[in-house]
């Protein structure tokens, strides 16, 4: 009904166009944050961020890059960027499933609703900004609302076109090559297209042999059509396609190994795999209007992973998981030697084969319309999206004799016997938002609603055909309003601002599970042509969700489950300063995130949680700091990046993550106009500190690299 009703709304704002009017040149995508400022939160939280700046040092991962930003936590796993666990204001980092992730306004995600924590990463070179919209910036966005949401922005059209070739290679025989540009095929019709091909050999170590590289291929084209003479509809067209082959795994190290040894990989992790497609088609239609505009999405994404490896060790008679090893490898002695295949008896190892497809799809329609009434000027925003998603798993188990050399095939495993099941959810989600703006104030307020059904369909190991009339069933509706409302005003260049907005986290198919709700509020100031802010936050949970996820040290079932109420609340800000060819930029967050009621869980993350026990994986602070120095041809900068010790798990009397400073420097020089030579170093000083203490075992930051590259544009 709701979803009816604001398309309804948006059908009778679609005044007639005026004519007369010269037709725009270009098409401006229209995307979550655009950079029209009708279109902004006026909560002031949300960050702008240009790809030219953030990719200046050459970071090759993508968790390491959003680290620098105020109020966004990381996690790093595999020290490339191939999978992502970003956070937003203490929501929780693991795989990103407590944030929303969009393209260009879409969801993009593998399943946003019925698999959340499927490993997204988004291949960052092709991005033309990244919009980070907090708190109630998010409320537009949906499903996960509480810290926010992140939407990564591809090229919009130029007025001339253009072509970008790069090429760059470093250590750990990394090799990168892409080209961007775009061609105007007609005076109404544009294509922009992307390509790029990465890889590397990995920095891990198996028996002196170098492994955990990877071969990543991606690439997009947009298709953008002015449908008349009077620029009035559009039409965009966009596909992009990503292939991934990796020999990354779960198996971390024993503490002393990580300590001593942070490179070394265990022989029985030798034969892990991930494989990975992905196919994203959007149709876009624009209508501009009188006083607004009107667009409709639609989309559709699939999504097939197998990511093959270690999963459990076993002697004939007891299988055991590789955290019990790795945590206690004394106790557990002749299961370490297997890992390591120096076990004088034989030991299997059993690799599972996380064989999963992900479809996508959906239709989404959002519009604005603005009218003045003398000095009061009123726009409203309304939005519809009705989205279906599914996570097909069909996955088997192998077993491996483990010797001192590679893993030999034992027995085969029976398909669909380690999950036969799809998980399914049908969503319904809408939201309204009206803004008045009266001299230098500014006031704004809106409500989101999601309906959601989510279901599962289980054959269990028994019925690998999917053949058997009766599979188990089990279903869980959600459904949500959550209210927002931010007044801000302007005093000269500076502005402050107030919010506060109801969250919410999808609660699963699980019968019983409730959402995950909060209550967030900020307040801060800002002046945006130093630039400088300041945003204080705070936000009340209710009823925590938590996964048995395999990431997280659980047994992979991916089951959603009620933990207790948590406190959240920090500071966070930036600031830039120039002084001639210097450029000094800072960015710090201060976090206290606490749980406000004991519990005991089974949750490896939280396990037995007492009052006041913090959040795993939140540093209390984090910081970065750049440098720059650019003169004629030459620019130059040093980067740093900091945060205090961690928690891997809430029960924990101690942090076991230590506090860290990691610094990366940059160089380029401008041969010609069209001719740069860039080089990096990233980790200058070879910290190997802790980062982890999941899915299985100790991980540490990764190894110094440098990079040499070379950019043409034409």
């Amino acid at each position: 009904m709701i979803p009816n009703i604001l398309l309804a709304i948006g059908l009778i704002v679609s005044e007639p166009v005026d004519t007369t009017i010269a037709a725009a040149v270009e098409l401006e995508s229209v995307t979550i944050t655009s950079s029209q400022s009708d279109a902004m939160h006026y909560s002031s939280s949300e960050l702008v961020l240009k790809m030219v700046e953030l990719a200046r040092f050459n970071v090759v991962d993508g968790n390491s890059l959003l680290q620098a930003q105020a109020g966004v936590y990381t996690q790093q796993e595999d020290g490339w960027g191939l999978r992502l666990n970003i956070g937003i204001r203490g929501s929780g980092v693991e795989r990103s499933s407590r944030i929303t992730l969009m393209e260009d306004g879409i969801l993009t995600a593998p399943a946003a609703y019925s698999a959340p924590a499927a490993y997204y990463s988004p291949v960052m070179w092709k991005y033309q900004q990244i919009e980070i919209l907090k708190g109630g910036a998010a409320l537009i966005t949906g499903p996960q609302s509480t810290g926010g949401a992140i939407n990564f922005v591809t090229p919009s059209p130029k007025m001339k076109d253009y072509h970008h070739l790069s090429f760059s290679g470093g250590s750990f025989a990394q090799l990168v090559c892409n080209s961007q540009g775009q061609v105007s095929v007609s005076k109404r019709s544009k294509l922009i297209y992307g390509i790029q091909r990465s890889q590397a050999s990995g920095f891990n170590v198996i028996d002196n042999e170098r492994t955990g590289g990877f071969a990543l291929n991606d690439g997009y084209v947009k298709w953008i059509q002015h449908l008349d003479q009077n620029d009035r509809h559009h039409l965009e067209v966009f596909v992009a396609g990503t292939t991934e082959n990796s020999n990354q795994t779960y198996l971390g190290l024993t503490l002393e190994d990580a300590l001593n040894d942070p490179n070394k990989r265990y022989l029985a992790s030798a034969l892990d795999q991930m494989k990975m497609e992905r196919l994203m088609t959007r149709i876009g239609h624009t209508i501009r209007l009188k006083n607004g505009w009107f667009r409709t999405d639609l989309y559709r994404q699939g999504v097939h992973r197998n990511w093959y490896k270690l999963d459990k060790l076993s002697n004939g008679s007891q299988e055991i998981g590789l955290s019990t090893v790795l945590i206690d490898p004394i106790t557990n002695r002749e299961f370490f030697n297997a890992l390591n295949g120096t076990s004088s008896v034989p030991y299997f190892a059993l690799l599972k084969a996380n064989n999963r497809n992900y479809i996508s799809q959906g239709i989404q329609f959002r519009g604005q319309f603005s009218k003045r009434y003398s000095k009061l000027l009123v726009k409203h925003e309304v939005g519809s999206r009705f989205h279906y998603d599914h996570a097909d798993r069909f996955q088997h188990t192998d077993t491996y004799l483990l010797s001192n050399d590679l893993p030999s095939l034992d027995q085969e495993g029976l398909k669909g016997a380690s999950g036969n099941r799809i998980d399914v959810a049908q969503a319904n989600s809408s939201f309204l938002r009206t803004t008045m703006s009266w001299y230098n104030w500014n006031l704004q307020a809106g409500l989101r609603g999601e309906n959601i059904q989510s279901s599962r369909r289980n054959w269990g190991n028994s019925d690998p055909q999917r053949t058997g009339l009766n599979p188990e069933e089990r279903s869980n509706q959600t459904f949500t309003l959550l209210p927002g409302i931010s007044v801000s005003r302007t005093l000269g260049p500076w502005s402050i601002f107030t919010g506060i907005h109801r969250g919410m986290t999808p609660a699963g198919s699980k019968s019983g599970v409730l959402p995950e709700l909060s209550t967030n509020t900020e307040i801060g100031f800002q002046h945006r042509s130093m630039p400088i802010s300041l945003t204080v936050f705070h936000s009340e949970y209710q009823r925590l969700l938590g996964s048995d996820a395999a990431s997280s040290g659980g047994s992979g079932s991916g089951e959603l489950f009620n933990g207790g109420a948590a406190r959240i609340s920090g500071i966070e800000g930036n600031w830039t300063k120039t002084i001639g060819a210097w450029q000094i930029d800072g960015a710090a967050t201060f976090t206290n995130a606490f749980f406000t009621e004991s519990f005991s869980s089974e949750f490896e993350a939280w396990g037995e949680v007492k009052y006041g026990d913090n959040l795993p994986y939140i540093p209390i602070l984090q910081g970065s700091g750049k440098l720059i120095y650019s003169k004629n041809r030459l620019t130059t900068g040093i980067q740093f990046q900091a945060l205090s010790a961690r928690k891997s798990a809430s029960e924990l009397d101690s942090y076991d993550l230590p506090a860290a400073v990691v610094a990366n420097c940059s160089l380029s020089y401008t041969v010609q106009e069209n001719i740069t030579l860039q080089a990096g170093i990233q980790n200058i000083g070879n910290t190997r500190h802790i980062v982890a203490a999941r899915p299985a075992g100790y991980r540490t930051y990764s190894p110094r690299m440098w990079t040499l590259g070379l950019d043409l544009s034409f």
